[in-house]
């Protein structure tokens, strides 16, 4: 989960809940507030249990200046608290805080390129604090763990590079990758792959006919491969790319494709999957966004038959009827030898805002003028997609569903999701509530069920700052920050919650 600014203020005073849902046990824990507190991120840690990250105005008054103490504190996988410790950081830029595995990273980077990591072992609850100045004129576009390694991947004058930090000795290697020119590269993606210690970067080139895509494999903090990607047909461009390693060596490669060569672009028509084998490509499938089943369920029925009769027509022709999406897509999941396939779609939103000035006219007097600007409001989701593929890259079922999140700043995942025997568990936060939709791996959808941040006597007023993250085994981890009224009273509480699927 990464780091997320929520506002309100808080005390450390947690009271144990229980609830049972239809299909969940859910146990909570709640802690009331106090001014002085300010809860800035709840971090799963496996079977570790979970660090809450909070910061205490009464404490900054013995640190350094220009320095912030914060505060990390370890729940253990029954929400009691066990223990506490405290780390006191510059007040620097682009702040990311990561978990992987038992562990907790926080990296914060000045534009200037220096930087702090804290690293905190889930276990010991020891902070090692890390320091280092990676050079000017970098924009770090993602960073990752894997291994004892946090990868940044970035640009320094406009030219791409990935920078690997071990956390626990604070030894770092830069690696400069080559590119055409500034102007002709975009960096897709960059994530790891868990079961086999990568971590994988996706570079697009533009070449004089079309363009090629690279994936760039590191390992241990080092560059251990590098695949070059032709691209298929002429209107099939990819938007997107993730990379998982099989067992056999051989990478499945799964994204989205746009119908036009357009530098950064994230808007897409349809989803691809791609074996990659020795650096050879053994086969690709593409997927119109509109093949998938209820794809445009989230819509009104009028505009779904109007669509379904553009897209009647274009087959009647032997053409294809497309609609761009702004899709963000997962890394392929593997089950039983099939790869399952999820993504979610948003457009961003603006609103109009008046622009009020006061001017002076000739005779020296003042009036006032009244102009409208367009700004930035958020991104909106809209629907996500659930998709099957078997071992030869065929699709086999799908199933689409309406996304109702709240409205985010930058484009993230949503959903979390975890697979079963016998099912698909998928959770996200909702307004005021958390949704639990489980599939079968054959497309149908088991159930859908509300889950409350709230017990039945108690009234949710307002909210922010829900969050949902799969945790361990059959269980997910969600948590925010709610106004209630109960019988105390109208109230500020943080909500911890353990959702258990596996009754």
């Amino acid at each position: 989960m990464r780091l997320t600014k929520f506002g309100f203020l808080m005390t450390l005073i947690a009271s144990p809940l229980c609830m049972e849902a239809e299909n969940l046990d859910v146990k909570r824990i709640e802690i009331d507030k106090e001014k002085s507190v300010e809860f800035l991120s709840c971090d799963a840690i496996g079977k570790q249990g979970l660090i809450l990250t909070t910061k205490d105005d009464d404490n900054q008054k013995n640190t350094q200046k220009g320095h912030n103490r914060l505060t990390f504190t370890k729940y253990d996988t029954l929400l009691n608290k066990v223990t506490s410790v405290d780390a006191e950081f510059s007040r620097k830029d682009n702040i990311d805080q990561i978990t992987k595995g038992n562990d907790l990273y926080r990296l914060s980077m000045e534009k200037n390129g220096e930087f702090e990591l804290l690293f905190i072992d889930g276990e010991k609850m020891k902070p090692i604090l890390s320091t280092g100045d990676i050079g000017k004129r970098i924009v770090i576009s993602y960073n990752q763990v894997m291994g004892d390694y946090v990868y940044m991947a970035g640009t320094q004058k406009g030219l791409p590079f990935v920078y690997a930090l071990n956390a626990k000795t604070g030894a770092g290697k830069m690696t400069n990758l080559t590119v055409p020119s500034k102007k002709k590269f975009s960096i897709m993606s960059f994530e790891t792959d868990d079961n086999q210690n990568e971590a994988h970067l996706f570079i697009k080139e533009k070449q004089d006919k079309g363009y090629v895509m690279k994936l760039y494999v590191f390992a241990d903090g080092d560059l251990k491969n590098e695949m070059t990607m032709a691209p298929d047909a002429e209107d099939k461009y990819p938007a997107t790319a993730f990379a998982s390693k099989m067992s056999d060596g051989s990478y499945i490669i799964s994204g989205t494709y746009s119908d036009k060569d357009t530098k950064g672009t994230v808007r897409s028509i349809g989803v691809f999957l791609k074996k990659v084998e020795n650096g050879k490509t053994s086969y690709s499938t593409y997927i119109n966004y509109l093949d998938l089943k209820n794809f445009t369920s989230y819509m009104t029925e009028r505009r779904q038959k109007k669509i379904e009769k553009k897209k009647a027509r274009k087959e009647e022709k032997g053409d294809e009827y497309t609609i761009n999406y702004n899709m963000l897509p997962y890394k392929i999941i593997e089950e039983n030898g099939k790869y399952l396939l999820v993504g979610e779609a948003y457009y961003p939103t603006y609103i109009t805002v008046p622009v009020t000035q006061v001017k002076t006219n000739a005779q020296g007097g003042t009036y006032t003028t009244t102009t409208y600007k367009r700004e930035f409001d958020g991104y909106f989701y809209t629907h996500y997609f659930v998709m099957e593929f078997d071992k030869n890259g065929k699709m086999g079922w799908s199933n689409s569903a309406p996304l109702e999140v709240l409205k985010s700043w930058v484009p993230r995942r949503h959903l979390s999701i975890n697979k079963k025997a016998q099912a698909l568990e998928v959770f996200y936060p909702s307004f005021g509530h958390m949704n639990h939709v489980s599939y079968s791996y054959g497309g149908e959808e088991l159930l859908k069920e509300e889950v409350t941040y709230v017990e039945d006597d108690v009234k949710l007023k307002r909210y922010s700052g829900l969050d949902t993250e799969y945790w361990y085994d059959n269980t997910f981890l969600s948590s925010g920050l709610l106004k209630i009224k109960d019988d105390d009273g109208k109230r500020r509480i943080f909500s911890i919650n353990r959702i258990k699927c596996d009754r």
